[in-house]
């Protein structure tokens, strides 16, 4: 590798490094602020916090990458041909082809890394996130009760609560349990006290009043109490072996096999389908997205006045590149023995970057 291609990858890596640090830290603020009130206030543990952020960061990871090498390759080059680098390079006989492989080269490893993250770690991590979200829902529940609002609880329990403390004291508890359909119970109660434990989530309430009706005999009973314990969790294990994998949680070997048995799975197929194409075509948009880019700035003639043109061109590029991808992917989704359709946006960024070299005589 020659001293110059060795510079622009310096180039490329140090642009790269600060774009995915800047986006993943807007990410892990924006969860920051929907978290941080539960877990100081709400007694929610600050680990299941950075657990989410880790569990999420896979999954965007291979996403922004394409993204992140575009606007890598527009700034190191975009400098380079300001500070007349780039003309050096053509005046010292340096060609297209000595300049674009750099990119590529980049391309490739980020490339990789991508691969790495779509076939192993991204379908691991959606599963655990799946696992924490459950585990919050259930095991923490209680904590997520806001006071003044309607809180639903599961499929079963609705809750409202006039005003709470941080020790689980609760005032003026209203609660609608329809766990039985034909028997839906209201619970109205002065002060309650949450209970929680790894196996359960309770809610003991004191001096209120239950009301239910019936549908054998039409009417409405009430019954007073001075003690009434309610459990609103449900904890068992085969609870969450009901919860249906989606595609983003299941492995390569788990999508080219559904259970056929299973209804879910037979009317997913083609997102099944879908999710494995896309799996591969993500890396290669990495390269195809940077080559395509890397021959649009190094064919744009040097010109001061029209850099700003250039630069809102390429950004153009940028975003028309990635909605296609999105579309393409909606379309390989929703339309059957459609799935291959998520690798035309890399086959026309290649056109188009052929297409620019050779009409600027490139090739």
């Amino acid at each position: 590798m020659k001293l110059i291609e060795k510079y622009i990858i310096k180039q490329l890596a140090t642009s790269s490094f600060l774009l995915i640090t800047l986006i993943i830290s807007v990410f892990a603020l924006s969860k920051s602020v929907q978290l941080i009130e539960l877990s100081i206030n709400r007694g929610l543990p600050f680990s299941f916090f950075l657990k989410l952020i880790m569990f999420s960061l896979p999954t965007i990871i291979p996403i922004i990458l394409p993204i992140v090498i575009s606007l890598s390759i527009l700034f190191t080059y975009t400098r380079m041909r300001n500070d007349s680098e780039l003309i050096i390079m053509e005046s010292a006989g340096i060609s297209f082809k000595e300049l674009i492989r750099p990119v590529i080269l980049f391309g490739i490893l980020l490339s990789i890394i991508s691969f790495i993250f779509t076939l192993n770690i991204s379908s691991s991590s959606n599963k655990n996130f799946k696992i924490l979200l459950y585990t919050i829902k259930n095991k923490y529940s209680t904590s997520l009760l806001e006071e003044g609002t309607f809180n639903t609880i599961g499929k079963n329990y609705t809750i409202f609560i006039k005003k709470r403390d941080n020790n689980g004291k609760l005032e003026n508890v209203f609660i609608h349990d329809s766990s039985d359909k034909n028997k839906p119970t209201t619970l109205i109660a002065e002060k309650g006290s949450l209970i929680d434990s790894d196996s359960f989530t309770k809610i003991l309430l004191e001096n209120g009043t239950q009301h239910f009706f019936s549908n054998e005999n039409k009417k409405l009973s009430v019954l007073y109490f001075e003690k009434y314990l309610i459990n609103i969790s449900d904890n068992s294990k085969s609870s969450f072996k009901r919860n249906w994998k989606s595609p983003s949680e299941r492995n390569l070997n788990e999508l080219l096999n559904p259970d056929l048995s299973n209804g879910d799975d037979k009317n997913n197929l083609q997102a099944f389908k879908a999710e494995f194409v896309q799996r591969f075509a993500l890396p290669i948009n990495i390269i195809t997205f940077s080559f395509l880019i890397v021959s649009f700035i190094v064919s744009q003639k040097f010109s001061r006045i029209e850099k700003l043109n250039t630069n809102l061109n390429v950004l153009f590029l940028i975003i028309i590149q990635k909605s296609f991808f999105i579309l393409c992917s909606n379309i390989a989704i929703k339309n059957i023995n459609l799935e291959l359709v998520n690798f035309l946006p890399s086959i026309l960024s290649l056109c188009l970057g052929f297409y620019i070299l050779n009409r600027n005589n490139y090739i």
